[in-house]
């Protein structure tokens, strides 16, 4: 059921049907997809696992959080109960494939405005969108430890590529339709 609705959705208002998993994400903007939607997907299933396994108070008024996520240490010393891992991995695992599907959803949405608005409204996007990346990727690197690390150098590129792809927009020779 959810399959066909997406597909009867990914295909709004175009004449001819897109297929594969990710149809309004080209390779590269679907592999920082993947990364950056992992690192976001797992974050907010740290904060679910914590609000079933501790109760609601845990997590917004003493501020329980996961410091490590790669051996579920929580901030007070303590380790993540069983119930809080049973819950961490499938959360985790549904989040991802909701924010990416999400992304991809968003795609398709931004590419008919760009199709009805013009050059200037995809100009406009891919500096935001690239924008975004590069601040993310900021955040990420200004907190240190990651390295090469594949969720914040993929930001990086893809927010370099992005807001390149803006500026080189302005110069390019309109593909529009005349009226």
């Amino acid at each position: 059921m959810f399959r066909a609705w997406y597909d009867d959705v990914k295909n709004f208002g175009t004449e001819t049907p897109r297929k594969g998993l990710l149809p309004h994400l080209g390779t590269g903007a679907a592999l920082v997809t993947v990364f950056v939607s992992s690192f976001l997907a797992a974050h907010l299933a740290d904060a679910f696992a914590i609000i079933v396994a501790y109760g609601p108070h845990a997590y917004f008024r003493e501020r329980l959080y996961i410091s490590d996520w790669k051996h579920d240490l929580l901030s007070s010393g303590a380790y993540l109960s069983f119930m809080g891992k049973l819950v961490e991995i499938p959360a985790t695992l549904m989040l991802w494939a909701a924010t990416i599907y999400a992304a991809d959803f968003c795609s398709m949405l931004i590419q008919q405005t760009i199709h009805r608005n013009g050059r200037w409204t995809g100009m406009a996007f891919r500096l935001v969108g690239g924008s975004t990346l590069l601040t993310f990727a900021a955040y990420l690197y200004r907190q240190g430890g990651w390295g090469p690390h594949p969720v914040p150098l993929s930001a990086l590129i893809g927010g370099a590529v992005l807001v390149w792809k803006a500026f080189a927009s302005i110069s390019a020779k309109s593909i529009e339709p005349k009226a």
